[in-house]
C-alpha cells in the first residue's frame, strides 16, 4: 500500500471519530433538556424560556393627593419698621441683632431731657390758668351775691361769667399740652410694637434720629408663623373655591429638590383678581415656623392639595409601561410568570400612580426588568422592592396609608382635565 493511500484511511477514520463524538454529545444534551422540567414548560412554545430576574412589589390601597406646584415667595405676617417719633440723640440700643422680642419690650432709648423741660413747662401753664379760674369763678359768686342787692349791673355780672368760661378753655389747653408733651416724652423709648425678631440695627448709639431718616433703625419681623405667596393658573380658581369650600386645603412648602417637606400650613386667601399679563391668581398660605426654616423673600417650592382620591388601587409609577395600545403592566402570578395586562391610569406623580382599572390590591406588579420580558415569560423574583430600596418588611408602606409626596404631573380623570400647571 502506498504512503498517499495509507494518509487517507487516516484522515476518514478521524472525521469518523469526531462525527460519532458529536453524535454522543448531542443524545446526551437531548437527554438532560427532556429530563428538565423547565424544559417540559418551553417545550410547549417551541423554544426554551430563561427565567428573567425581576422586582415586584404588590399593589396596595391607600389615599392618592392631588396637587398643584408653583414657585413661591416667603412674606412675613408682620413686617415693621423701627422709627423714630421724636428727633433726639440715640442714647442707647437696648436688643440684641436677630433676637426674638416680645410686645411692649425696651428697644432703645433717645435722650429725653428736652423733653422732659416741655412737660415741665406744660404742668406750669397748667398750674397757672387753673389758678386764675379758680380766681375768676370766686368773683363770679360775689357778683352773682351783688346782684341781688342792685350792687353790681347786669352787664359786668355777664362779662364775669365770660371769663369764667375763657379761663376753663385755658385750663383745657394746657391739660391737652401737657398729655401731648407727656406722648412727645414716651416716644424718646422705642418699644416692641409687636412681637417677632429684630433684624440689623442701621444706626448706632450717638447718632441724632428724626422722623425723616431714610433707614430705619431695624426691621421687626414676625417669623412664626409665616406665610407664602404663590400663583397658580386662573383655570383652578373655580376649584380651588370648591375645595375651600369643603374645608382646609392643605400647602406644603418643599425643598429645593422638591421631594422632602420643609413644614406644611394651610390655604388662608386668595387674590381678588386674576393678573390679565400672565392669567394667573395670587394665593397665600400660612405655615408654622417654629424652626424658623423660612425667612422673608426666600422663593420655594409650593404643592398646594387639590383633591384627595379615598381608597384607590396605587403602584409605583415605573410599573407603568406604555404602548400603542395604551398602559399595562406586568402581573405576576402564583407560579413567577408574567402576563401583560392593561389598565386605566387615573393619576400619577413622580413615584406612584393610580390605577381606576385593570388591577386589583395584592396582585404584584413588576418594576424593575420589565424592558427583557415577554407575556407569558416565566421569572424569578429576587426584590420586593423598588430598585434602590432594601428588602424590609418596613419599606413597602401598608395599604391604606399614602406615600405621595412628589410633583403631580398626570391628570385627575373625575374632573377630566390636566392638574399640573403649565
Amino acid at each position: 500500500m502506498s504512503h498517499s493511500s495509507t494518509h487517507r484511511v487516516a484522515i476518514k477514520r478521524v472525521i469518523l471519530w469526531t462525527l460519532l463524538i458529536l453524535i454522543g454529545l448531542i443524545a446526551l444534551w437531548w437527554f438532560f433538556l427532556r429530563a428538565s422540567p423547565d424544559s417540559k414548560d418551553d417545550a410547549a412554545t417551541g423554544a426554551a424560556m430563561p427565567r428573567t430576574a425581576v422586582a415586584a412589589v404588590p399593589a396596595r390601597q391607600g389615599d392618592f393627593p392631588i396637587t398643584l406646584s408653583a414657585l413661591g415667595t416667603v412674606r412675613s405676617l408682620s413686617s415693621i419698621d423701627i422709627r423714630p417719633r421724636v428727633e433726639g440723640e440715640l442714647v442707647s440700643v437696648d436688643f440684641r441683632e436677630g433676637q426674638r422680642v416680645d410686645k411692649d419690650q425696651v428697644l432703645a432709648h433717645i435722650d429725653d431731657r428736652t423733653y422732659q423741660a416741655q412737660l415741665a413747662q406744660a404742668n406750669a401753664e397748667l398750674t397757672q390758668n387753673q389758678a386764675q379760674l379758680a380766681t375768676a369763678r370766686e368773683d363770679l359768686k360775689r357778683y352773682e351775691n351783688l346782684i341781688r342787692g342792685n350792687n353790681v349791673s347786669r352787664q359786668d355780672l355777664a362779662t364775669q361769667r365770660q371769663l369764667v368760661r375763657q379761663y376753663e378753655g385755658a385750663v383745657a389747653a394746657s391739660r391737652a399740652s401737657v398729655q401731648d408733651a407727656r406722648v412727645q416724652l414716651g416716644y424718646t423709648t422705642l418699644r416692641a410694637p409687636a412681637a417677632g425678631t429684630i433684624g440689623l440695627r442701621n444706626v448706632d448709639p450717638g447718632n441724632i434720629v428724626s422722623t425723616g431718616d431714610d433707614n430705619p433703625i431695624a426691621t421687626l419681623t414676625s417669623l412664626d408663623p409665616i406665610s407664602v405667596v404663590f400663583s397658580l393658573p386662573g383655570q383652578y380658581l373655580s376649584r380651588i373655591h370648591n375645595s375651600m369650600q369643603q374645608g382646609p386645603m392643605m400647602v406644603s412648602v418643599m425643598d429645593d429638590s422638591a421631594t422632602d417637606t420643609i413644614t406644611r400650613g394651610e390655604l388662608t386667601s386668595i387674590d381678588s383678581a386674576i393678573n390679565t399679563d400672565t392669567g394667573t391668581v395670587r394665593l397665600r398660605a400660612r405655615l408654622n415656623n417654629d424652626e424658623q426654616q423660612l425667612f422673608p423673600n426666600a422663593f420655594v417650592n409650593v404643592e398646594l392639595t387639590l383633591t384627595t382620591l379615598k381608597n384607590v388601587v396605587i403602584v409605583p409609577e415605573t410599573a407603568i409601561q406604555n404602548s400603542e395600545a395604551g398602559n399595562h403592566v406586568y402581573v405576576v402570578d402564583d407560579s413567577d410568570k408574567v402576563h401583560q395586562r392593561s389598565v386605566t391610569v387615573g393619576a400619577s406623580d413622580d413615584l406612584h400612580a393610580v390605577i381606576d382599572s385593570g388591577l386589583k390590591v395584592g396582585e404584584r406588579v413588576v418594576v424593575d426588568g420589565v424592558d427583557r420580558l415577554r407575556d407569558g415569560a416565566s421569572v424569578n423574583v429576587v426584590s420586593n422592592n423598588l430598585p434602590g430600596e432594601r428588602d424590609s418588611p418596613k419599606s413597602a408602606p401598608p395599604a391604606g396609608e399614602s406615600t405621595n409626596e412628589g410633583q403631580i404631573k398626570a391628570t385627575d380623570t373625575s374632573a377630566g382635565e390636566d392638574d399640573q400647571p403649565s
